[in-house]
C-alpha cells in the first residue's frame, strides 16, 4: 500500500512541475496575417507566369517543351514527330518576392531575360485579399536574319493579380503588353507568320483546381485585346499539375509553341477549338543554394 502511495505522490509531483513549467512559457497567438502559400505550385501556370515566386536563395531550373499538332494523326505520332520548341530556363530568388531569370528557346534561337517582383501578398486574415506581382521580360532573337541588335529585341510588361479562394481554387488575371521593335520579321523556326503590329495587348486568365496535395487541374486563356496580327488566334491551354515534392511536372494541351508571353500573344496561329492543339510538358526543379 505504501508503495502505491509513493508512486501516486511521485506522479503528482511530476505533473505539478510540468504544469508549472508550462505556466512560465510565453503564450503566443498564431499570427493570422501570415501570407497565403501555394496559390500556384510553380512559377508558371502553363505558358503564363504565375504570382508564385522563387524563395530567396533558391534556384529554379525549368524545361518547357511543346510538340507538333495532335491532329496530324498517327503518321506524325500525334504531333510528337512534328516541329517542337523547347526552352531551358534558370530563375533565382534574389529576395523573398523578387526573382530574376534567363532562358533560351529553340525557335528563333531566342534568349529572354526576366524579373518578377511581388508587390502585395495575400494574407490569411483577409487583410490583403490579393497577391499582386509585376513581371518584365526582354527577348533577343539570335537567329541569323540580317537584322540589327535593336531590331531583334522584344519586350513584355505584365501585372499579375491572383487570389486563392479556397484549398482547391486559385485564379489569376494578367493584363499584359508586348512590344517588338521590328514589325515585318519572318519568324525563322515557325516560318508561318509575319507580324504586322508592333504592340499587342492581352488579358490572361489562369486558374488551378487542386484535387489533392499532389495533383491539380490547371488552365489558361490569353485573349488579345484590340488590334492583332493577321491570322493569329487567342492561346488556350489545359493541363495536369503533378507535385512530387522535389519536382513539379505539368502535362498539357495548348495552342502555343512559344514560352514567353510576348510571343504567345503575338505569334499564335492555332485554334484550340478547331482541333489545332499540341501536347507539351513543363518540368520545374528547385535547388536550395543558401542554408
Amino acid at each position: 500500500m505504501i508503495f502505491f502511495q509513493r508512486i501516486l505522490t511521485g506522479l503528482a509531483l511530476v505533473f505539478l512541475l510540468i504544469n508549472a513549467a508550462n505556466g512560465q512559457m510565453e503564450r503566443r497567438r498564431v499570427p493570422m496575417d501570415r501570407h497565403v502559400d501555394d496559390l500556384f505550385q510553380s512559377p508558371s501556370i502553363i505558358m503564363m507566369s504565375s504570382v508564385t515566386n522563387i524563395p530567396k536563395g533558391n534556384l529554379n531550373f525549368s524545361i518547357m517543351h511543346s510538340f507538333g499538332i495532335v491532329s496530324d494523326g498517327a503518321v506524325e505520332l500525334f504531333g510528337l514527330d512534328g516541329t517542337a520548341n523547347i526552352r531551358f530556363g534558370l530563375d533565382y530568388g534574389v529576395l523573398d518576392g523578387l526573382s530574376v531569370g534567363v532562358g533560351r528557346s529553340r525557335f528563333d534561337k531566342l534568349f529572354d531575360f526576366r524579373a518578377k517582383a511581388n508587390l502585395l501578398r495575400q494574407t490569411r486574415d483577409g487583410g490583403m485579399p490579393l497577391e499582386v506581382a509585376l513581371k518584365g521580360d526582354v527577348g533577343i532573337t539570335t537567329l541569323q536574319n540580317g537584322y540589327s541588335l535593336s531590331d531583334r529585341l522584344d519586350f513584355l510588361g505584365a501585372l499579375l493579380a491572383a487570389r486563392r479562394f479556397s484549398d482547391h481554387l486559385s485564379l489569376q488575371l494578367t493584363p499584359m503588353m508586348s512590344h517588338f521593335n521590328t514589325v515585318l520579321m519572318d519568324h525563322g523556326a515557325s516560318n508561318r507568320i509575319i507580324r504586322d503590329q508592333n504592340n499587342h495587348y492581352a488579358l490572361g486568365i489562369g486558374g488551378r483546381w487542386a484535387l489533392n496535395d499532389r495533383f491539380a487541374i490547371i488552365g489558361e486563356y490569353i485573349p488579345v485585346i484590340g488590334t492583332r496580327t493577321s491570322g493569329t488566334h487567342d492561346t488556350f491551354s489545359l493541363g495536369l499539375n503533378i507535385d512530387t515534392g522535389g519536382h513539379v511536372f505539368q502535362l498539357f494541351f495548348t495552342t502555343s509553341q512559344w514560352f514567353t508571353e510576348q510571343h504567345t500573344i503575338t505569334n499564335n496561329t492555332d485554334d484550340f477549338f478547331a482541333g489545332n492543339f499540341r501536347f507539351g510538358f513543363n518540368v520545374n526543379r528547385v535547388f536550395g543554394l543558401v542554408h
